[in-house]
């Protein structure tokens, strides 16, 4: 084999391993789907969780992370609570409704479930005039004074014996004693919250407690402020002047030679401004250049929709955004409402039922069965909810035709409850059966009431149609 024919084979051959290694490690270019190394190097393997400064500084100095943590609890109890109880009057609703206010236990609910949103756990503190760390006796509550504090998890530690340690460590709702800012306290005077529960892989690492809600933006929401910082370094730098100074290299090199290039640079800039008007020696050069700013806000929208997708809530809520195009944002707001639904109230109800249990105790001394709903979310329009009222008012009404109601006192309150009706016009209604129609024993009270309540609903009901396009009765 001639030399030649051997060098080529041996060229052919490093040129094929070099080919081969290059496939090897992905060096051309081309894409591997089915690995992971993307999302494994995107990952935040430090939880924000257990970082209390970060948090707290996010929390009050970035208004979007604030509106995202704080936004959905205030909206959640902005309508306040339904009670319900065949054991209490209206009356006593009312009563728990007053103490409710009174305490400003709205307050502490909201600021108390913020901490559980930002930090991932907190509790409602309550404290009164028995020993805090021995289990509290709820009947002697009755008359007694009461104080409400709201924490967060970091103000909240656990001190557990061998046998609970694990269990302690796994989920903090376990523990039966535990110290606020040093100080013992018995579980039965606090509500705890936990945040989003983590995968038991980090659970440990959290003490017990659940995620904090940056845990889930925190990659869309630096995506969103890097834009910002970008917009704002391009917006500092679209107009640039920029001056040939003859000679500008030799003067810098001399002795004072910067001060003096300095100096003259500001007195043009000072001309400048003054009177419009810009004086250069006869061998300098002036120009100035700007940027353009293409692009830039598709970029920025696109950031927003990434936080309000990792948050599940609206840009017309989360950014104050105003529907566009042909979207009149009704969806938006339903699927934000379902969120709230499902993530804030759904979660705060223990909660809320615990405080109206430490009501019903101080009030009377013991607690009745109650239920509690949440007022819908949903603004109706004044047409659509005209028609509900209608609705309503007249279904209340049939139950009476047909003889099924015979007390004034329970379709009053029925249809006070349905909001049909104020409570004053409701206890209009006597407390004396009433008859089937057709019955001359009826109080003269009640019939007028009935009547002039019926008279009221058809006029309800012709305004509704008239506002519709309606022919009127």
């Amino acid at each position: 084999m001639s030399k030649k024919r051997h060098a080529r084979r041996q060229i052919n051959n490093s040129l094929s391993e070099l080919s081969d290694s290059l496939l090897a490690a992905s060096g051309t270019g081309g894409s591997q789907l089915s690995g992971y190394d993307t999302i494994s190097f995107t990952n935040n393997y430090s939880l924000i969780s257990l970082n209390r400064i970060v948090l707290t500084y996010m929390y009050s100095g970035c208004g979007l992370f604030q509106t995202a943590i704080q936004l959905p609890i205030q909206d959640a109890l902005a309508k306040g609570i339904k009670i319900e109880s065949g054991e209490l009057s209206p009356e006593d609703i009312d009563e728990i409704h007053d103490w409710l206010e009174d305490n400003g236990m709205y307050g502490h609910l909201e600021n108390f479930w913020s901490w559980v949103r930002l930090y991932g756990g907190g509790a409602l503190v309550m404290n009164c005039d028995q020993d805090p760390t021995k289990p509290i006796n709820l009947r002697r509550l009755r008359g007694a004074p009461m104080e409400f504090y709201d924490v967060d998890k970091w103000q909240l530690s656990v001190i557990s014996n061998e046998q609970n340690e694990m269990l302690l460590l796994d989920d903090m709702t376990s523990a039966d004693t535990l110290y606020l800012n040093g100080q013992q306290i018995d579980r039965s005077r606090l509500i705890l919250g936990m945040g989003k529960r983590a995968p038991a892989y980090v659970r440990r690492t959290l003490r017990g407690w659940g995620m904090s809600e940056g845990e889930r933006m925190i990659r869309d929401l630096q995506l969103y402020l890097k834009t910002d910082d970008v917009l704002y370094e391009i917006l500092d730098e679209s107009k640039i002047d920029v001056y040939h100074i003859a000679g500008f290299a030799n003067k810098l090199a001399t002795a004072g030679g910067t001060s003096t290039i300095r100096q003259r640079i500001q007195e043009a800039n000072k001309i400048k401004s003054y009177v419009n008007a810009l004086v250069l020696d006869a061998n300098e050069e002036f120009e100035q250049k700007s940027t353009t700013f293409t692009g830039l806000a598709e970029v920025k929208r696109e950031n927003r929709i990434g936080v309000a997708c990792a948050l599940r809530m609206p840009m017309t809520k989360l950014f104050g955004i105003s529907a566009s195009g042909f979207s009149t944002g009704e969806n938006d707001t339903d699927n934000y409402n379902e969120m709230v639904e499902s993530e804030i109230r759904a979660k705060m109800r223990p909660a809320i039922r615990q405080c109206i249990e430490w009501a019903c105790y101080n009030l009377w001394g013991y607690c009745p069965s109650f239920r509690i709903s949440f007022p819908s979310l949903k603004v109706l329009p004044e047409v659509e909810a005209a028609q509900v009222r209608e609705s309503k008012a007249n279904t209340i009404l049939s139950l009476y035709d047909r003889g099924l109601v015979t007390s004034g006192k329970a379709i009053g309150d029925e249809l006070a409850k349905e909001e049909v009706i104020s409570a004053e016009l409701a206890a209009v209604f006597a407390e004396k059966p009433i008859p089937p129609n057709g019955s001359q024993s009826v109080a003269p009270v009640e019939t007028n009431t009935i009547t002039a309540f019926r008279q009221k609903t058809e006029g309800m009901r012709n305004a509704v149609k008239k506002l519709m396009g309606g022919k009127a009765k």
